[in-house]
């Protein structure tokens, strides 16, 4: 009896709580850092929309040996100075199943000081799909912040409970408009090391340190923080923002990390009858353990649709691999425990790799998180020379080649006993991503030109016209083709076109086609003038003409482009520019232009090269002038005129 009424006490007190609380929200303005009457206005801050007033988490760790529970409060302070800042006024808190949201709470404060508090019927429940992912139980908590007009403030918080081994693992001091004041705190038992990183300032903690059985209390904060830059061809946010990054509590190796993802998956691996029929037969009288995993590789890229799935501890765990050959469907996760389980079946060992996309910024393996990663693939480390790595979600690749997003990484490499091995992923060269142009052409005394032309592709070119030609009917192909020529040429008139080695392999992708453009050169005054460059399209510099840089410049791989042009010239007419020959190398890359004239044929060629090496900022000067050399060659003029002799 006395139990039941110290816990019906201790509901009321803290329902008594929740309601001061809200009358609190409903009547007072008492922030301790904040002057409401001395706020920043419109006219501190004329290039934005809204300011972040106040921006503050704060994370408390329950339990000792085990996380029990994970209590993460958001509060947050806004002013709205025009339209554009509306865009904050739509709240939506996503949450997985074993997490809740509860004690929202949020307020509107007009310029005068009139409250206007969010309603309890206003927060809505939903079940919340990303784009990307095509299952999924993760919901949402929304609501949108009501009576707003310009100078408003609005003010919000909302606390998320997270059962299980799970907390909330980092913090972005930065914010699209500036920010005065944003922080981070974590309450941590005291016998759990904090290990942490905090990139793009130099942020120290606030440490309060209870030895024993207390908790200790680290605190970050980070005053008057800009925007974010923007700039075209920077690296992923991850790199560029201001941001904390935390270690899971109590994790310090990444053997632990391999061990968890190890028991996760491993008992996934085991091939029912589907599984162990195929394999018999795609490998009966093979060999050679590479050709065994090339057909399996082969199968799974071709057979099984990537379909993101995140359900329940989906979000790290793979379905059964038999299950995921029935369907003939799952996500990166399933298809490597796929690719895995048929190649341990074939004698041949498979290991799941977690990776970091490119687009998702290069991973700190300085900082053990299992959340550094959002990407797996396979390695078999005794096939071929030096190991063989897949990736069976990229349908373009073939057997052995990574996707460009795949590439020049660090990994973690999970074997089977729970080791964990940091390894590189292996990059291709620039002169591996190969694009190489052929034109012959019959022109006229008019400009109008013939062309027949091939176009072959390699390397990472290669895989990304697959992946985008494959699906397309033919009457896309053809709209691609024309998009294409027409970039180059006027007036063009496609007549027939053919691809070849569309399905992965080591062969080129090889696009062949004939067309008819009007004015391919200009006349001009009695002569015929062609802008060879205008034909090649290297549009980079028009890319990066701002003087100053704030991030380096980042390319999806290093590339060759090559073209090859002979123009067949009617008789009588003769190249009036004198044959050249130049090249402009530098450390970013190089161009190389040819020309010559030779029996009625004019004939150029053209290369660009671009190295994968991030351009850093201090040296971006010279990259925007090995970008203006190359603007000046591709500028180049090349006249024809009739031989006064004819």
């Amino acid at each position: 009896m006395r139990n039941c009424l110290v816990i019906m006490l201790t509901a009321s007190l803290v329902l008594l709580a929740s309601c001061a609380h809200q009358r609190r929200w409903a009547n007072v303005i008492d922030w301790e850092e904040l002057d409401f009457r001395n706020l920043p206005t419109r006219a501190d801050y004329p290039d934005a929309g809204a300011i972040v007033l106040l921006d503050e988490g704060k994370m408390k760790i329950l339990g000792d040996d085990n996380i029990g529970l994970s209590i993460f409060t958001h509060h947050r302070i806004l002013k709205i100075l025009n339209a554009r800042g509306r865009r904050f006024l739509n709240m939506a808190v996503p949450y997985h199943p074993g997490a809740s949201v509860d004690k929202i709470v949020a307020r509107t404060i007009s310029p005068d000081g009139r409250i206007t508090v969010l309603k309890k019927d206003n927060i809505f429940d939903i079940t919340f799909y990303p784009n990307f992912v095509f299952y999924s139980d993760r919901r949402a908590k929304l609501f949108t912040l009501p009576a707003v007009e310009d100078g408003s403030v609005i003010e919000y918080e909302y606390q998320i409970s997270i059962d299980e081994n799970t907390f909330w693992h980092s913090w972005e001091f930065q914010n699209d408009v500036p920010t005065q004041i944003s922080r981070f705190t974590l309450v941590n038992p005291s016998e759990w090391d904090v290990n942490y990183r905090v990139y793009n300032l130099d942020i120290e903690p606030w440490i309060d340190e209870n030895p024993g059985s207390f908790d200790d209390t680290y605190v970050w904060e980070a005053r008057n923080v800009p925007p974010p830059k923007r700039e075209f061809g920077m690296p992923p946010e991850r790199e560029t923002t201001i941001r904390l990054a935390l270690s899971p509590a109590g994790v310090t190796s990444w053997n632990e990390i391999a061990e968890w993802y190890a028991l996760l998956s491993e008992s996934r691996m085991t091939a029912g009858p589907g599984i162990k029929a195929l394999v018999a037969e795609m490998t009966a009288n093979i060999e050679e353990d590479e050709e065994k995993l090339r057909r399996i590789y082969e199968w799974i890229r071709d057979s099984v649709r990537y379909i993101a799935v995140e359900i329940g501890v989906g979000g790290f765990q793979p379905h059964a691999a038999e299950e995921i050959f029935t369907n003939r469907y799952g996500d990166c996760k399933d298809m490597t425990t796929l690719l895995c389980t048929m190649a341990r079946k074939a004698g041949i060992a498979a290991y799941p790799v977690l990776v970091s996309t490119r687009q998702a910024g290069m991973p700190d393996t300085s900082l053990v998180s299992q959340l550094q990663f959002n990407h797996a693939i396979a390695y078999s480390p005794d096939a071929g020379e030096g190991g063989v790595w897949m990736d069976a979600t990229a349908k373009g690749c073939r057997f052995g080649q990574l996707p460009w997003y795949d590439q020049g990484l660090s990994v973690l490499v999970v074997e089977p006993d729970g080791v964990g091995e940091i390894k590189e992923t292996p990059r291709d060269s620039p002169e591996e991503n190969k694009r190489i142009l052929e034109w012959a052409v019959s022109l006229d005394s008019l400009g109008n030109g013939r062309v027949n032309g091939v176009e072959r592709f390699w390397g990472g070119r290669a895989a990304e016209i697959r992946e985008q030609l494959m699906i397309s009917s033919p009457d896309g192909h053809r709209s691609w083709i024309e998009s294409s020529i027409t970039d180059r040429c006027s007036g063009v008139a496609l007549d027939t076109f053919t691809i070849d080695h569309l399905e992965p392999s080591d062969e080129p992708v090889t696009i062949r086609y004939a067309f008819d453009a009007t004015m391919f050169a200009t006349p001009m005054d009695s002569v015929l003038v062609l802008h060879p460059g205008s034909i090649s399209t290297f549009d980079l510099p028009d890319y990066f003409r701002p003087g100053v840089r704030v991030h380096p410049v980042r390319f999806a791989y290093g590339s060759w482009y090559e073209l090859n042009i002979n123009v067949d010239l009617p008789s009588g007419w003769v190249m009036h520019t004198p044959a050249y020959r130049q090249a402009v190398p530098s450390p970013f890359g190089s161009a190389f232009w040819e020309g010559e004239f030779e029996e009625n044929t004019y004939s150029c060629r053209m290369v660009y090269l671009v190295e994968d090496e991030d351009v850093m900022p201090e040296d971006y000067p010279r990259f925007r002038e090995f970008l203006d050399h190359i603007r000046r060659g591709d500028l180049r003029e090349v006249i024809f005129r009739r031989n006064k002799k004819d």
